[in-house]
């Protein structure tokens, strides 16, 4: 055993881990150009035409009525022309951007018409 018991002195001076205050420069703000708090586009909306998501939209609904039109379910129109359902469920979803050319003709092909008339 350390120390007597019956000394109220500590064998060592208390450990301290605290580091002394030093003087830290504040952080500055970055100059900002504009009110807005997200980030600028490169592409000026004036210069583009028509944006790609809006035209793959479009293609998304009309393929959605093709469907109803025809009362085509996803997954049986996707086994019967031999395609994976998740091409089709996942253009519906709008989880993929679009459908496989190959599976696009498979499809027009199952349901009978030109692949141009699905979109």
């Amino acid at each position: 055993m350390r120390g007597d018991p019956r000394n109220p002195a500590p064998e060592h001076r208390p450990i301290s881990s605290a580091v002394p205050n030093k003087p830290r420069a504040e952080p500055t703000a970055p100059v900002r150009t504009t009110s807005s708090r997200f980030a600028s586009p490169k592409v000026l909306m004036g210069e583009v035409t028509m944006p790609r998501g809006q035209e793959i939209g479009e293609q998304r609904e009309a393929f959605r009525a093709f469907m109803q039109k025809r009362r085509l379910s996803p997954t049986g129109w996707a086994r019967d022309a031999g395609i994976p359902a998740a091409h089709v469920l996942g253009f519906l979803a709008g989880t993929t951007r679009n459908l496989p050319q190959d599976s696009l003709e498979k499809l027009a092909r199952a349901a009978g018409c030109a692949p141009e008339d699905m979109l």
